[in-house]
C-alpha cells in the first residue's frame, strides 16, 4: 500500500460506520477536526464519530486530536445502553486501522502516524492491550517484524509524548509483551528474514 491508500477492510469498516452511525450529519462531514471534537464533547459524539475516525485514519487530525478522539470513544464504549451497534462498528474500524498500519512497509505511513504512534492512540481506547498486541504476532512474517524491531531497539524513545501521554502502564505492557518467549521466538524464527543485517542481533540483545 502506498501512503493514502486504504486496505479493503478499513475502507469497508469506514463505509459501514458512515451508513449506520447517523441519518443526519448536518455540517459534520465538512468540519475540520478541532470543530468536530468540540461537537463530540458537547454531546454529539455518536453523530461525530464517523467524521472523527475518517479524519484520524487519514491523518486529518493531529496525533493529540486523534488520541483525544479515541479516548472519548473508549469512555463511551463502556456504557453499552448508549452505545449499541456503533461500539462494534468503531472497534472493527480501529482493528482494521491497526492491522493496516502493521502491514504497511516502512515509509508508507502518513507522516507522524507510524505503528508506535498509532498504537499509542489506540491504547487510549477502553480495551486490554492484548487487543492490539495479539494481531502483531500474526504480522511478524512481514513489515510487522520491522516495526517491532524499530520500537524495541529505540526503547521508550520510540513512543511519542503526544500519543502516549498518561499511558505508562500500557507502554510497560508493550515492552513486557515484546520480551515474552512467543514474541522472541517469532522474531528469531520468522521475523528475522525481514530485518536488515545486524538488526535481529540488536533486537535480541534488548529482549534477552
Amino acid at each position: 500500500m502506498t501512503e493514502g491508500e486504504r486496505s479493503i477492510r478499513l475502507s469497508e469498516a469506514l463505509s459501514v460506520l458512515w451508513e449506520r452511525a447517523a441519518t443526519d450529519y448536518g455540517l459534520l462531514p465538512d468540519l475540520p477536526g478541532d470543530a468536530v471534537l468540540v461537537r463530540a464533547d458537547q454531546g454529539e459524539l455518536a453523530a461525530a464519530t464517523p467524521r472523527l475516525l475518517d479524519l484520524a485514519v487519514s491523518s486529518g487530525l493531529t496525533v493529540t486530536e486523534a488520541a483525544t478522539a479515541v479516548t472519548m470513544l473508549g469512555d463511551q464504549a463502556i456504557t453499552p445502553d448508549a452505545w449499541p451497534t456503533m461500539a462494534r462498528d468503531v472497534e472493527e474500524l480501529l482493528d482494521a486501522w491497526w492491522v493496516e498500519t502493521l502491514q504497511r512497509e516502512p515509509g508508507t505511513h502518513a507522516d507522524g502516524f507510524g505503528p508506535a504512534t498509532v498504537l499509542g492512540i489506540l491504547a487510549g481506547y477502553d480495551a486490554p492491550m492484548v487487543r492490539w498486541l495479539g494481531p502483531w504476532l500474526d504480522q511478524l512474517d512481514g513489515p510487522g517484524a520491522v516495526h517491532l524491531a524499530e520500537i524495541v531497539v529505540a526503547g521508550p524513545a520510540a513512543l511519542s509524548a503526544e500519543a502516549w501521554r498518561g499511558k505508562d502502564d500500557q507502554a510497560g505492557q508493550l515492552f513486557a509483551w515484546a520480551r515474552t518467549e512467543t514474541v522472541v521466538h517469532g522474531l528469531a524464527l520468522i521475523g528475522g528474514i525481514h530485518l536488515e543485517d545486524g538488526v535481529l542481533d540488536r533486537v535480541l540483545d534488548r529482549l534477552i
